[in-house]
């Protein structure tokens, strides 16, 4: 059966991934991808590759900053998620950022966020955070037969910043047994939920949804995410 084609052209800000961009592809709709890193659209890219060739022609690609793009059109929806706005370390950023998708986005168009909803109680100081964070890793089956185990290894929170330095450890398991491991330190600012709002009416948007996860559950006090939709 052929895809339904889609209401309009879409947009994913930090697409490296491809778990946003690639089933709305599958589904028949136009998306376009931007991320900072050259690196994370290769990967997107070589992913794309598996994919029928009518998914591939129907995804661009282009290096850009989520706080500076400027496409020369408009769009249906605007993506960003898993999330990639925390990523953003200053109030500026953010603004930026909200500013250049409402600048892309065609009347009443929805712009989707998705969050984590941040815990700020302090934890009990008890027991080996690191070791329990690798009991529990990530495990992701990769290329030839490797396979991939990923936990945050460690988390430094500057309160003045409201923002978190973490580090994350990847473990390679090769088909041998063998590993071996890599580190990835990154920023990323507490968003809450009052904040967000304010940021978003700053830049002339109306909240439409607020969901605590990806089944589209209302949002709760033990909802581990923000899923906002605003136009």
């Amino acid at each position: 059966m052929a895809a339904a084609a889609g209401p309009g052209p879409l947009l994913e800000l930090g697409c490296g991934t491809g778990r946003v961009l690639r089933p709305l592809a599958r589904a028949g709709y136009e998306i376009t991808g931007i991320d900072l890193s050259a690196q994370m659209l290769e990967y997107c890219l070589a992913r794309l590759e598996t994919e029928p060739a009518g998914t591939r022609d129907r995804v661009t690609l282009l290096v850009g900053d989520m706080t500076s793009f400027d496409l020369g059109r408009r769009f249906a929806a605007i993506f960003c998620a898993f999330n990639t706005f925390h990523h953003l370390r200053t109030v500026e950023q953010q603004l930026a950022c909200l500013d250049r998708c409402r600048a892309h986005l065609m009347a009443g168009a929805p712009l989707v966020l998705d969050l984590f909803n941040p815990d700020p109680a302090p934890g009990d100081g008890g027991g080996d955070e690191s070791a329990d964070a690798e009991a529990n890793a990530l495990v992701v089956d990769w290329e030839d037969g490797r396979r991939i185990r990923r936990w945050l290894s460690a988390c430094d929170y500057d309160r003045r910043l409201q923002c978190n330095e973490c580090e994350m450890t990847y473990e390679v398991v090769e088909t041998d047994g063998t590993t071996r491991r890599l580190t990835e330190t990154f920023p990323m600012r507490i968003v809450y939920r009052y904040e967000l709002e304010h940021l978003l009416a700053r830049c002339g948007f109306r909240i439409t949804a607020w969901y605590g996860g990806y089944d589209l559950q209302p949002f709760a006090e033990e909802s581990l995410g923000m899923i906002v939709v605003a136009k």
